[in-house]
């Protein structure tokens, strides 16, 4: 591989969600804000969509990561990483991860156990949330289900709390069945990174692989893998590492924007089917802007004007400033301030 030929200490452009490789853009911090805030609200409801690769799934991992620290290990947490759920599966799978054995697997033997175990929790006072990936998969009896278990309620409210993360099309199935899409007190998109969150994602990425020279991904090579990308972080690392390749296979130090030409065949990449964005979080901010609590707001404001700090200074390349900026938003996107 060509991790020695460049120096690089990790592989920089895995296609596998990581994440210390992950890089929190405006609209992915906010999307992570809008999904901890589900954990402690009474009423936690929250969808997240984005096309293929967009990032979702590393931030549900970043939040997992957070809920099994000891500052969130009070929060009870049953996760499904795969959707194509038939009948009863979706009970079955939540009662297994419970641990809690059932007699009888007929419908409401299955829900009665659930709603015992969920009111449990919520008498000692432990949120209780349920995290489905990929959830554009789910059937429309999955979806009911989940409508279900949202509205069970105990004396001090709703006793589950819900993310669901997916392409696309997740939301207009949950705008289907009009009953559970007003359960949902947000739902955010996740566009394609701009051109200047692009380069500052690949930069990201080579300096957590060990590699501080920007000069490897010059400008004009940076505009060309967004131009093929969409700014889909997935893609972004796909050419990117095609590029790599390619320069390593020709024993260059450089890399040379005629070879995505040449890999965009191999590498299944068109332009044609690329949407790209424009003004991706403005878009963010019209979808979630009309539901968003003051709270939330101050914190998604907070750190769009830190992210716009982080910019300036880093034109003029003031590290201890930028550290301490950046101490600043991990702090509030792990809500500590």
């Amino acid at each position: 591989m060509y991790l020695e030929h460049f120096g690089f200490g990790r592989h920089p452009f895995r296609m596998a969600p990581e994440e210390d490789f992950l890089y929190m853009s405006q609209q992915h911090s906010r999307a992570f804000i809008f999904m901890d805030s589900a954990i402690w609200s009474p009423e936690g409801f929250v969808v997240i969509s984005g096309e293929i690769g967009s990032g979702k799934t590393t931030l549900l991992k970043k939040m997992i990561s957070d809920i099994k620290a000891k500052v969130k290990a009070e929060v009870k947490l049953f996760h499904i990483a795969y959707s194509n759920l038939k009948g009863d599966d979706l009970f079955q799978t939540i009662l297994q991860q419970a641990g809690i054995p059932w007699a009888e697997a007929n419908r409401v033997s299955l829900l009665c156990a659930i709603n015992d175990h969920l009111r449990q929790l919520a008498d000692q006072g432990i949120p209780v949330l349920l995290a489905i990936d990929e959830a554009q998969n789910l059937r429309r009896e999955n979806l009911e289900d989940i409508r279900l278990l949202a509205g069970m309620e105990s004396a001090h409210g709703p006793i589950l709390r819900v993310i669901l993360l997916g392409q696309p099309e997740l939301k207009h199935h949950i705008a289907e069945l009009p009953q559970l899409s007003q359960r949902v007190k947000l739902f955010f998109h996740l566009e394609g990174l701009p051109l200047d969150d692009t380069e500052q994602y690949i930069h990201h990425r080579l300096s957590v692989a060990g590699i501080q020279n920007r000069e490897l991904f010059p400008t004009d090579i940076i505009k060309l893998v967004h131009d093929y990308s969409g700014g889909i972080p997935r893609l972004i690392n796909k050419i990117s590492d095609g590029l790599l390749l390619c320069a390593f296979a020709d024993d260059r130090a450089y890399l040379l924007g005629s070879d995505i030409a040449e890999i965009q065949h191999e590498l299944l990449l068109s332009t044609d089917h690329i949407s790209q964005p424009q003004n991706g979080q403005e878009r963010a901010k019209e979808i979630t802007r009309q539901t968003l609590s003051p709270a939330l707001e101050r914190i998604a404001a907070a750190l769009e004007s830190i992210d716009l700090k982080l910019a300036a200074l880093a034109a003029n390349v003031d590290e201890p400033k930028v550290r301490l900026l950046r101490d600043a938003r991990n702090r509030l996107q792990d809500g500590k301030v």
